[in-house]
């Protein structure tokens, strides 16, 4: 059994020059360059209830995966096998790709429930988690316990989103809880807590805010919505170059300028773009009560209807 769930001895013969860039192409999927700007596209341009809601569960299943990273402390497989050397000095145990996988893809099928959405999705997640043996960044137990771990936040979240309280309760709550959460990682991080940590909290607070003040409505002709991404797209590459140069040049603790980088980032997702893209008439103002987007779904046929795809509430 030890040597089934560690030896990547059987995934050296799979290695070819035609395979190798199609499982870079994968394990692209799983890296926080794609997620921060997969997650804001679909905000402005498909649904933005149900890419916040997206947004936390990503954002609370990479916080367990790091502070499970760091207290288990697996090596990852042998570094002459690696073919995929962005992972750093990093733990193996969970696999961060596989966990958070299962969480986006898996979770956008369940809001769809359609049948070609869970198929397209298996397969995402099939060709993300063996790209991470192919790479040798992982091990078959690295990735088994991301899977799992991945299921287990999808069910509890999909649980959660049932109970009374959590629907009927103020949108500062599910911040305020939001927040404890990330407090309580932080004071019991086995070692020092990654900078990540207040980057994500950061980003919690700016996306929730700017949630609740900034409503709008994507129901417009497609062409405005692929420009709208279009746009928002290249605004937020040049937000992170902003922000990098920014970070260079003041001496700030690593730390505090991660959280306000990433609150800069999340008002930026749910406030200060929309704004514009609905200054630009790119996307419709919306001026009705705000629906508690974390607790159930509007349903996706208004905001899938331009593209022909059906939704689920």
């Amino acid at each position: 059994m030890n040597e089934l769930l560690h030896s990547l001895d059987w995934v050296l013969p799979l290695r070819s020059e035609a395979l190798t860039p199609v499982m870079r192409f994968f394990t692209l999927l799983g890296y926080e360059k794609f997620i921060l700007f997969f997650l804001p596209l679909g905000y402005w341009a498909w649904h933005r209830g149900v890419f916040l809601r997206l947004l936390v569960l990503v954002a609370m299943t990479a916080l367990i995966n790091a502070w499970l990273k760091d207290y288990w402390q697996d090596p990852r497989p042998d570094i002459a096998l690696r073919m995929d050397h962005e992972v750093g000095d990093s733990f193996g145990l969970p696999s961060g790709h596989a966990q958070i996988a299962m969480v986006i893809w898996f979770w956008l099928a369940f809001e769809l429930r359609r049948a070609w959405a869970w198929a397209v999705s298996g397969v995402v997640v099939t060709g993300i988690i063996f790209s991470r043996l192919y790479l040798g960044a992982h091990d078959v137990e690295d990735v088994l316990g991301g899977s799992l771990l991945g299921i287990a936040t999808l069910l509890v979240f999909a649980q959660v989103r049932q109970w009374s309280w959590w629907r009927e309760a103020h949108g500062l709550w599910h911040l305020a809880l939001i927040l404890l959460v990330f407090l309580a990682a932080w004071l019991t991080w086995p070692g020092v807590a990654p900078s990540y940590v207040p980057l994500l909290a950061g980003l919690m607070v700016g996306v929730l805010f700017g949630y609740r003040q900034m409503d709008f409505s994507v129901e417009v002709a497609v062409w405005r919505r692929l420009l709208a991404a279009a746009i928002g797209a290249v605004s937020f590459i040049l937000l992170q170059k902003a922000l990098k140069l920014a970070g260079t040049a003041w001496p700030l603790d690593p730390q505090l300028w991660q959280g306000l980088r990433g609150l800069v980032m999340g008002l930026f997702v749910a406030a200060a773009m929309p704004w514009t893209l609905v200054r630009l008439g790119l996307l419709k103002s919306v001026d009705k009560p705000k629906v508690e987007a974390l607790t159930g779904a509007a349903g996706l046929t208004a905001g899938c209807a331009k593209f022909g795809i059906g939704g689920g509430d």
